[in-house]
């Protein structure tokens, strides 16, 4: 058998190339002034030269004589310099750590930020190199990259005479040691006149540079056409912003426990600095510019601030070096934290309603209007709840799949028997035992002819890419639950000679199949506060027995009514599955509170939003929560969906709004009414919204839909949206159609 260098496409290698510092110009500029004071921050730790002398960073755009005139950035400093062996040993290998790490207070993390503005320059057969200075010998680099995105570096140490050398330094501004590094600015960037006479405020405002901007033994000299300024990012600085709150609290990632401090700032100029939360460490490195999900609020219009996170890029940089599992907390393009990373999530669960409170006390107060105090909304809205929980799949999950051993049967279902509520889908796991069944066999999925259920697909292969470390291959099988049943439907799954199955009930109850167990089902809930609050905790008792003690804790204000429960038979909903109803009372209005439900080292949380008592049970326990006006003028949204609160609301001031609703401002609050035209555009663009929050939950945030194209990429997703869309605006416009002034 022949082997076979596997290869990678050109169109991935120019993806790759094109994401790795996207269009942006001053993101190019801060990877290499971000070099430049990780190389003096490592003199300085050193004691090689003081603390407090202030050292300088130029920034030059000017003409490239050698590529007809186009515009180049020449950033040089006169730091450690680098001779010709230092050269290669830091571009010869892409991606290898160079920083110096914590000891020396630097940012750089991947190290490929300096490689990736040269190799994008090369790849335009634009300049791309780098002159250096140490201890008076002169060497050079120059980037190349050859039309099959292959990289290499060509790195020479040039003679010079005393003359040449003097005159070499004053070219390059660089007195004693230093580094000039040079590149054409490739056609891929976001560039024109319009950006070059504004390159100066560019820089100042970037997130990136507020501190480094600001640190008196730094000076920045920007120099176009021969110009030179020197640069500050002084007056977007928060001591000149009126100081709201400061915060203490502690995040503990992965058994390591975080100091974080959270100050908050009335920030009158947002909308020009662009100021969300400066999330930096104790060396003031900016690691991301965000409001955790927040930034679509009215209420933060005028607040900004910094989160200070001790350690932060310790923990980075272990994560990323790890042995076993390395991982990039932020992302390698220098745009922030990926959001998808356990530590971003975790740290989104911590702040959330830290945040939350502070908008109730400081924020921008903006008129609003529920929508669901008209029961026709109201109504509309348990309707979207209900098409959005059929579509979306509940796993049957028979446990932590991640435990799990091949089947020594060949195939096996994870589960026995399930119960499916009428009108859901359902994906149930087939667990393949790859040394049994081949890839190139198939596995026939069968059932009795009924018009219960229906399941797909009917054949089922894999391929080695299923296959994980232990040989163990899972797929899934879809049941869409259509009418009750009365006696159990068996489903078997048959190849060659090895055959498993599974009984399936279709009950009118509504069921939840647990994550690892035990799971509360849905995890947020919009209560009244003057009530006993009640979440659903399902449990499986295959993983949670009979006569097993459930643990709840939860925040002050708030009161448990019981404090631990020992399940009983009484408590089951079919023969696997059984809900408990967790009750509690107190609390404030409009707080957050998280109930935790725990058994041995599996636990699960529920979020309760206390609102006033509307006149209608308006959510349905759904996944959207309400539907709301707002009346901001300085902010640009037409609709969005508030995650935190699982609302969607409705901009009234909005140009397009305005001009299709006219002013709502004289609507009663207690019982908004509209005119059928009003009520047709408004029920659009709420099912636009619901259309697209269940794609984003159903397809995408399960890796269904391809991102290998982005053209293909939107097509699809605008498809499924428009699908959905129709659907939700079929089923509930006609009962609001009478909705009348």
């Amino acid at each position: 058998m022949a082997v076979i260098t596997v290869v990678d496409s050109q169109r991935k290698k120019k993806r790759e190339l094109l994401y790795s510092l996207g269009d942006d110009l001053i993101r190019y500029i801060a990877e290499l002034i971000t070099n430049s004071d990780d190389s003096y921050r490592r003199l300085e730790s050193a004691g090689l030269v003081p603390q407090d002398e202030v050292k300088v960073i130029y920034i030059e755009l000017c003409k490239d004589k050698r590529n007809n005139g186009t515009d180049k950035i020449i950033v040089s400093d006169n730091a450690e310099g680098l001779t010709k062996e230092k050269l290669e040993q830091i571009f010869g290998i892409y991606g290898a750590d160079n920083a110096g790490g914590v000891e020396s207070r630097t940012r750089g993390i991947f190290g490929q930020g300096a490689s990736d503005v040269l190799r994008s320059a090369a790849y335009e057969q634009k300049t791309a190199e780098i002159l250096s200075i140490k201890n008076g010998k002169l060497s050079k680099l120059r980037y190349s990259m050859n039309e099959h995105f292959d990289s290499s570096i060509d790195v020479k140490e040039i003679p010079q005479s005393a003359h040449q050398l003097v005159e070499t330094r004053k070219n390059l501004r660089i007195p004693v040691n230093g580094t000039a590094i040079s590149f054409g600015i490739p056609s891929t960037v976001k560039y024109n006149k319009n950006t070059k006479k504004k390159l100066k405020d560019l820089i100042e405002k970037c997130a990136s540079f507020r501190y480094l901007l600001a640190q008196p033994n730094r000076k920045i000299v920007l120099i176009i056409d021969g110009q030179k300024t020197v640069l500050s990012s002084e007056k977007y600085l928060f001591d000149k912003m009126e100081f709201l709150t400061e915060k203490f609290f502690t995040y503990n990632f992965h058994g390591k426990n975080l100091q974080c401090q959270l100050k908050i700032y009335k920030n009158e100029n947002k909308i020009e600095d662009e100021t969300q939360l400066l999330v930096i460490d104790e060396n003031k490195a900016v690691f991301d510019n965000t409001l955790f999900n927040f930034e679509t609020m009215s209420s933060v219009k005028n607040i900004s601030g910094e989160l200070i996170i001790k350690g932060l890029y310790k923990v980075c940089y272990d994560n990323l070096n790890d042995d076993v599992n390395p991982n990039a907390i932020v992302k390698d393009n220098r745009t922030g934290f990926d959001t998808k990373n356990p530590f971003y999530i975790g740290l989104n669960k911590t702040i959330s309603p830290i945040l939350e409170n502070i908008l109730k006390e400081h924020g921008t107060k903006t008129k609003n209007t529920d929508l669901t105090n008209n029961k026709k909304f109201s109504e509309a809205l348990k309707k979207l709840n209900k098409y959005i929980k059929q579509e979306i799949k509940d796993t049957i999950s028979g446990g932590n799949l991640g435990g799990q051993e091949p089947p020594i049967s060949g195939i096996k279902f994870v589960r026995s028997h399930a119960s499916l509520t009428n009108g859901k889908t359902y994906d149930l796991k087939l667990l393949i035992n790859s040394s049994i069944i081949f890839p190139e066999d198939n596995i026939k999925i069968k059932m009795e002819n009924n018009d219960n259920i229906e399941i797909s697909p009917k054949t089922i292969l894999y391929d080695e890419n299923d296959i994980r470390e232990n040989g163990l291959v899972v797929k899934d099988v879809t049941i869409k639950a259509l009418k009750e049943t009365i006696e159990p439907i068996t489903i078997i799954a048959e190849c060659n000679n090895y055959k498993c199955f599974v009984l399936i009930d279709v009950i009118p109850l509504d069921i939840h199949d647990p994550i690892n167990g035990l799971e509360f089902y849905p995890n947020h809930l919009t209560l009244s506060y003057d009530e006993t609050h009640k979440a659903s905790l399902y449990f499986d008792k295959n993983i949670i027995p009979i006569g097993s003690k459930i643990i709840f804790s939860t925040q002050e204000d708030i009161e448990l009514i019981n404090s631990s429960y020992v399940i009983t038979e009484k408590d089951m909903i079919d023969e696997d599955i059984g809900c408990i109803i967790v009750k509690s009372k107190g609390g404030l209005l409009g707080n957050d509170y998280l109930i935790t439900a725990k058994y041995n080292e599996v636990e699960t949380s529920v979020k309760i939003t206390l609102v006033a008592k509307s006149k209608y049970n308006n959510s349905g326990g759904g996944l959207i929560s309400g539907i709301r006006l707002e009346f901001e003028e300085d902010m640009t949204y037409q609709v969005f969906f508030k995650p935190h609160t699982h609302e969607i609301v409705i901009n009234a001031k909005n140009p397009i709004n305005l001009h299709i609703l006219g002013s709502l401002d004289d609507k009663d609050p207690n019982n908004p009414k509209f005119s059928k035209d009003q009520t047709k555009y408004l029920c659009e663009i709420i099912c636009t919204q619901a259309a697209q929050l269940l794609v984003k939950e159903k397809n995408v945030k399960k890796g269904e839909i391809n991102f290998d194209s982005i053209e293909d990429t939107i097509d699809d997703i605008q498809n499924l949206i428009q699908q959905h869309k129709n659907k939700m605006f079929v089923d509930i416009y006609p009962a609001m159609a009478n909705l009348t002034e």
